[in-house]
């Protein structure tokens, strides 16, 4: 089983009926091999917006692989900061954009040139109108959840990044002491090597230096 921080706005009604209508399709069809954390299941139990940030930053030290909804004429600023976090650490990420709007962003893209080119990314784009109205509201959904299990698959055999134990170890140090905030109280060295090494088991880290992987593109519709 592989955990998955599911990062994206979720400040309506709209955000949080999609995440989860999103999450529940990648659960199903990957018969519980993924299974999906949601910020909004936690957040409003939480006392303070430091606690809110520490527990998604520890949430996404804990996942095995991250997707991010990259949706909006502008990204959302907090997931932003969560990809990097994600990034500096190594870990294979999906971006999922459903927005139907091109971003206006030079060269042609849809979102800040800033985001792009990050090795262990695969980036998906599925118009949700578009979709919605060929093939309707259930099986939309299906169609962007098996394309997420099928780019989470590619996405986790590329090679890492960081080659040790230590090295991993030492990347994941660095990133809570320069966030700061009382997070590296939140969590124990001995919990930090067991993370580690679970997804070093799990082949989310390799042991041996590759080259930096590309960052890869994938177009839905060539998908079976």
């Amino acid at each position: 089983m592989y955990k998955i921080y599911f990062a994206g706005d979720l400040f309506d009604q709209k955000h949080i009926t999609g995440n989860i209508l999103l999450a529940r399709q990648i659960e199903e069809l990957s018969h519980e091999t993924y299974k999906c954390m949601l910020p909004q299941d936690w957040e409003c139990a939480l006392h303070s917006a430091i606690d809110i940030r520490n527990q998604d930053i520890l949430s996404i030290i804990n996942a095995d692989l991250v997707l991010f909804n990259f949706d909006g004429v502008d990204l959302d600023s907090g997931t932003v900061v969560e990809f990097m976090i994600a990034k500096m650490l190594d870990i294979p990420a999906v971006l999922l954009r459903t927005d139907n709007r091109n971003g206006g962003h030079v060269f042609g893209e849809d979102w800040n040139l800033m985001a792009l080119g990050f090795p262990r990314c695969a980036i998906l784009k599925h118009p949700a109108l578009t979709m919605y109205n060929s093939l309707g509201l259930h099986e939309m959904h299906r169609t962007m959840a098996q394309s997420t299990i099928n780019a989470f698959k590619k996405v986790a055999q590329e090679k890492s990044l960081l080659s040790s134990h230590e090295e991993i170890l030492a990347a994941h140090e660095q990133v809570i002491k320069l966030c700061g905030s009382g997070l590296k109280d939140l969590i124990s060295k001995q919990l930090l090597h067991e993370i580690i090494s679970t997804k070093i088991e799990k082949g989310l880290y390799t042991k041996t230096p590759t080259a930096r992987p590309s960052t890869q593109f994938f177009h839905p519709q060539a998908e079976s």
